[in-house]
């Protein structure tokens, strides 16, 4: 039986900017080494996409984050 893998959201009490706001892993920092983490995790990959599907409507114009 094949097993579903879905993302998570994020955290909903998250404030902290040294760890992934989707799984908690401690980040090098909060920018590129945040970056490199979705690459190396898929799944916090997808949760991010979907977090910034969402809030894309929110801004005007391209975001570039």
């Amino acid at each position: 039986m094949a097993t579903k893998t879905t993302h998570p959201p994020p955290a909903p009490d998250w404030t902290g900017l040294m760890q992934c706001p989707f799984c908690e892993a401690a980040l090098e920092n909060p920018g590129a080494g945040f970056m490199a983490h979705l690459r190396e995790n898929s799944t916090c990959e997808r949760g991010f996409e979907r977090w910034r599907d969402n809030v894309a409507g929110d801004m005007r114009g391209e975001w570039g984050g």
